[in-house]
């Protein structure tokens, strides 16, 4: 038996089990072709898995097979036997003589008969008057000959005759004797020519191997841009902690227990996504595997096929291949990652249970645009951490002020960030690149959204300064401050929602100040003009009054209401967002403020009920 296949003789990609990795042979490890995968696999293996039973579970791709007749049923794989018998010429290995009852060793093959023959039984063989124009070959010859020169013969099993024909009908390749009786044309049998049907079927074979390659490298960009999400989801993972830690080693000994609430639900959260993305990342990685194995596998056999065994194989090949094309891995969640943003601890004593918030931040890809994604966060405090405000806080028909931050761990990292206060300055040390960054340039988000119960008014302010260097054109977009409860990673206005902008505008020749509503044009109020030099502060407020489900817009630096909108719906998280236009000649400074809210309670009480 060790003569027939030697592991250190024979290195051959398709002579190897994928499975056992040993040598095929054709006594015990029989190559077997799996009709799932487009592969063989020795029948020593299949019988381990299939424990007898007429049921097998392929071990390349875990399709379940139903196998009445046992492994055994399976095709032998023809190519890789002829394969052997030519390596075991090469590498003079024994070879029995196919007609010798005595097993001497074979010295030639005769190819009309497809047999080998020792040196007695060829010279019977030459004997004999109807053999004598054969062509014998001898091992000496055949090992300067290529592989695909050694031919086994393809004869109809019924007639022994050669196999001429291929009927489309039963997709069956037969003699010319079987057209006559099994395969007639006029019995709805579609009948062509062997070198005809090959030259069709390896077009669309070659067609399919195409695609294949070409989804191959889809599926291996996939496969880079999980990993890439990965090893973003440690680096947010890694961020997201130290910044928990650095915010926690600043307060006294009483807050370890709410660092260690935090630091699990970072866990938690990132595990939960790493989790997700991992199943991806493997979901991609199998198909890819498969694609990839079975495509080189099927060119590989076909390279070393004649017609016969190449039209055989796409054969039981070409719907296992194509089905291939449909396989999809699971669908992309986007960019993912844990973020902490460090609410509320200018105010820690009175809300220490409330103090930091983990979030789990995933941007969904829009169809329209890579960077028009939308932004989710998942976490469990927004009804306490909606908003901070001083007294009074939810006394129906007062107005409360909200304490707002800017989210410094969400920010853009070309803006510097601190608490309430943002500026279109880049920062000197920048921000490690998580997968909760917004990719927008220019743009925040207050860390928590603000949550407006049944009978609440709520006020959130913002102090926005802008000095112009140089005059910008006509119709650009300075700044935009949004309200909205879909906010979207865009390098544009939010699409949908309150949207208050300052634009430069030709109608006034100058900086005018316009609010839409869901892209609605609402008003336009001219605020400056834009020249060099020009230097504007303005106070914008924001006041929401869920009882009348109205938001209003004041400008609080000349005590007047801008424009209100009705009816607003206030059933979701609203979260407050700011974009800084693309143009260096503008310096701009946003400050969330509610002091100048608190210090003109009556005010606007006046304003916005007139």
């Amino acid at each position: 038996m060790s003569d027939y296949v030697s592991a250190s003789a024979i290195k051959d990609l398709l002579t190897e089990c994928p499975i056992c990795t040993e040598h095929f042979d054709e006594a015990r490890r029989i190559p077997r072709r799996m009709p799932c995968c487009v592969q063989s696999i020795c029948q020593a293996c299949l019988e381990t898995y299939s424990e007898g039973l007429p049921t097998l579970s392929c071990p390349m791709c875990r399709h379940q097979h139903n196998l009445p007749g046992g492994v055994k049923s399976l095709p032998k794989e023809p190519i890789i036997l002829r394969i052997l018998d030519h390596l075991k010429i090469v590498k003079g290995l024994h070879l029995p003589c196919t007609d010798c009852p005595d097993g001497n060793p074979a010295m030639s093959r005769c190819d009309d008969c497809g047999v080998f023959l020792c040196q007695e039984c060829l010279n019977a063989h030459k004997r004999v008057q109807s053999m004598r124009d054969h062509q014998t070959v001898s091992f000496k010859e055949m090992k300067e000959q290529p592989g695909k020169s050694f031919n086994r013969l393809h004869k109809c099993t019924q007639h022994h005759q050669p196999l001429q024909f291929y009927c489309y009908t039963c997709e069956k390749i037969f003699c010319v004797s079987c057209t006559v009786v099994e395969h007639k044309e006029g019995k709805g049998h579609n009948v062509v020519s062997v070198d005809e049907a090959h030259e069709e079927k390896a077009k669309s074979i070659d067609d399919t191997l195409v695609k294949l390659r070409e989804k191959a490298e889809r599926l291996e960009e996939i496969k880079q841009g999980l990993k890439e999400r990965h090893s973003n989801i440690q680096v947010s993972k890694q961020a997201a902690v130290v910044d928990i830690n650095k915010a926690f080693d600043e307060l006294i000994n009483d807050i370890q227990q709410r660092r260690g609430i935090l630091l699990t639900d970072v866990e938690e959260r990132s595990s939960t996504i790493l989790k997700l993305t991992q199943e991806e990342l493997d979901s991609t990685s199998n198909i890819l595997a498969k694609v990839t194995s079975s495509t080189e596998y099927t060119r590989q056999m076909r390279s070393k096929a004649d017609k016969i065994e190449d039209l055989q194989m796409m054969g039981s090949s070409a719907a296992t291949l194509s089905a291939m094309l449909e396989m999809s891995p699971k669908p992309s969640l986007g960019r993912a990652g844990v973020s902490f943003a460090s609410t509320c601890f200018s105010k820690i004593t009175p809300l220490l249970k409330m103090a930091g918030l983990v979030k789990s931040v995933f941007f969904s890809p829009s169809r329209d645009d890579d960077l028009n994604d939308a932004i989710t966060f998942e976490h469990d405090q927004v009804p306490q951490a909606a908003y901070m405000t001083r007294q009074p806080l939810g006394v129906k028909g007062s107005l409360a002020c909200a304490d707002l931050e800017w989210d410094s761990s969400i920010a853009s990292d070309d803006l510097t960030v601190s608490g309430p206060f943002v500026t279109n300055g880049k920062q000197e040390r920048l921000p490690p690149r998580t997968g909760c960054r917004l990719l927008s340039p220019r743009t925040v988000q207050t860390s928590t959204p603000l949550v407006i119960r049944p009978g609440q008014t709520i006020m959130f302010g913002m102090e926005v300064t802008y000095s112009v260097l140089t005059p910008e054109d006509n119709n650009k977009l300075i700044f935009e401050a949004a309200l909205t409860d879909n906010p979207v990673d865009a390098n544009k206005t939010q699409t949908t929602g309150f949207s208050v902008l300052f634009v430069t505008c030709a109608a006034h020749k100058g900086i005018c100040l316009k609010v839409y509503y869901n892209r609605l044009y609402l008003s336009d109020d001219n605020l400056t003009l834009n020249e060099s030099g020009a230097t504007y502060s303005l106070g914008l407020g924001f006041v929401l009054e869920e009882e009348k489900h109205t938001v209003h817009v004041l400008d609080l630096s000349q005590q007047k209401l801008v424009t209100s909108v009705t009816p607003f719906q206030f059933d979701k998280p609203l979260w407050v967002m700011i974009h800084f236009g693309s143009y260096p000649n503008t310096h701009l400074t946003c400050e969330l403020s509610s002091q100048k809210g608190r210090n003109m309670h009556d005010a606007i009480e006046s304003l916005i009920h007139e």
